[in-house]
Formats: C-alpha cells, structure tokens, sequence
C-alpha cells in the first residue's frame, strides 16, 4: 500500500507500522511541531490561539503545533475548534476576537478553509492577528477561489509549485499544460507516489508475486527516484522523510502563490516522537 495524502500520525507509529505500508506525505507532526519552533525563532509571536477543523486530522495538527511550540517556550492561549463542514464561522472568530493574542495558527482545508481565511478577513480578525497553519489553510487548490485574503498567511508543509528546481520546473510546466492550473500538494504526491510504484516494477521486470522482494524494491527505489518536492527517503518504518518547506502567500505575476521563505531539512517522524511518546 503506498499512501500520498493520508497523514495522521498513527498509521506509521512504531506500535502500528506495517512494512507493506509505504507513505510519502509527512505526518501531521513532521510538519506542524516543527513549526512551533520556527514561530518563537524567527518571529515575535508568543502568545498563539489554535483553531482547527474538530476531526482527528485537525486534532492531531493542533496538537503538534502546540507541543512544539510550547517546547520552544510560547504560550497557546485558547484552543477553539469548529465543526466539519460549519456554514458559519461567525461564532469561533468572535471567541477569537475577545482573546489578548498575537497571532492565530490554524488548520481548515478544502471549502472550510475558503470560508475560515475570508470570514477571518471579513470579521477584522487579520488586521490583530496574523495568521499561520498548515498549507491546507492555503493550498494551491484554493487559493484562487480564498482570492486576496490569503495574502500574507504563513505555512508549513512538503510541497510548493514554486519549488525553484529543474525537477520541479518541468513537472509544474507539463502539468499546467494539460489541466490548466499550477499543481498542488495533492498532486506532487500522487507524482511521487506513481514515480515509486514505476521504478519498483521496473527494477522488478514486473514480477510482482513476490511480496518481500516487492517492500525491498519500493524501499531502494525512493532514493533513486526524483521527486518535485526535492529528495525523500523512509525511515524505519517506511516513513517519508522530507523537507518542510515554511511558504508566505504572495501575489506574483497576477497570481496568488505559496511562496519559500524557509527551509526545515529533511524532517523525520522520530524527530517528534520526544512529546507524543512521553
């Protein structure tokens, strides 16, 4: 089973790994606990309110920033979470409103994240509190549909379009040239996820019935396959291991985009074990 997207943190822990699992998006804590350091250091923000999507995925995410950024010595002031799918937001914001703060992390995705980033702008909260999360909250996929309010949120996560190598270059030019928009997360993923799968087989010559010659092969191949994201790895327990990239929603050329503005090299799970595992 190779798995692109699926990223709660259980599904490789050491008490639940399996080795005919193989999953190449990094957990919700690769991406989000070290966030929580890279806030104290290269901000001035110490007092955080979370706010997240009240499911197991944006529970756990909370749940790494907040570690994280309570190791590094910040203060998360108020948690608020908002039912899947809430048509209003209206209540949540104003919870945030009432809070002495100096900025928001958050995690809405998909249509909750359009609806949170513009009612968020709506209702006055950026203009007191910068916003910051997982790169759900501004995936490519939405960001033309969240439009101007985006700009300026700070996130986390392995993939940006704006990757500045030739590997990435090719891949974004070939694939808004057949679907007519830049790719997202979603996409790298399912890339890099076709590229292990392919050299696997071919290292194989397609004799596929053997299933420890099958994990062995996917297990070489990551190192040898090159994906948009920049070099991966698993760990142990066929984990990816990837670079976090730390992104800024800019408008460049017309377009609203994930900016780079750092780097986190080449985050491993276990790297985040040090507070889940206590």
């Amino acid at each position: 089973m190779i798995v692109p997207v699926a990223f709660s943190r259980d599904l490789t822990a050491p008490e639940r790994a399996s080795p005919s699992i193989f999953r190449l998006v990094e957990t919700t804590d690769q991406s989000n606990y070290p966030m929580g350091g890279w806030v104290i250091k290269n901000t001035k923000y110490r007092k955080v309110i979370a706010m997240a999507m009240d499911f197991v995925a944006g529970h756990h995410s909370a749940e790494a920033f907040m570690a994280g950024f309570r190791d590094a010595g910040g203060e998360i002031v108020k948690e608020i979470y908002a039912p899947f799918g809430a048509p209003d937001l209206a209540p949540f914001l104003t919870q945030a409103a009432s809070i002495k703060a100096d900025a928001v992390w958050a995690f809405f995705g998909g249509a909750d994240g359009i609806r949170f980033v513009k009612q968020y702008k709506e209702y006055g909260l950026s203009e007191r509190f910068p916003l910051i999360g997982y790169n759900v909250l501004t995936d490519d996929t939405i960001l033309p549909a969240i439009g101007d309010p985006a700009i300026g949120i700070v996130t986390v996560g392995a993939y940006t379009a704006t990757i500045d190598t030739p590997e990435n270059k090719a891949f974004v030019r070939e694939y808004e040239q057949r679907h007519n928009g830049w790719p997202t997360r979603y996409s790298e993923a399912g890339y890099a996820a076709a590229q292990l799968i392919t050299a696997a087989v071919e290292a194989l010559k397609g004799e596929l019935g053997d299933k420890a010659k099958v994990r062995d092969a996917l297990k070489r191949a990551v190192t040898e396959i090159k994906p948009p994201r920049g070099a991966i790895q698993f760990d142990q327990y066929n984990q990816v291991i990837t670079t976090i990239y730390v992104m800024k929603a800019e408008k460049q050329g017309g377009r609203i985009v994930n900016a780079i503005v750092d780097r986190i090299p080449m985050v491993s799970q276990e790297a985040t074990w040090k507070w889940w595992r206590k």
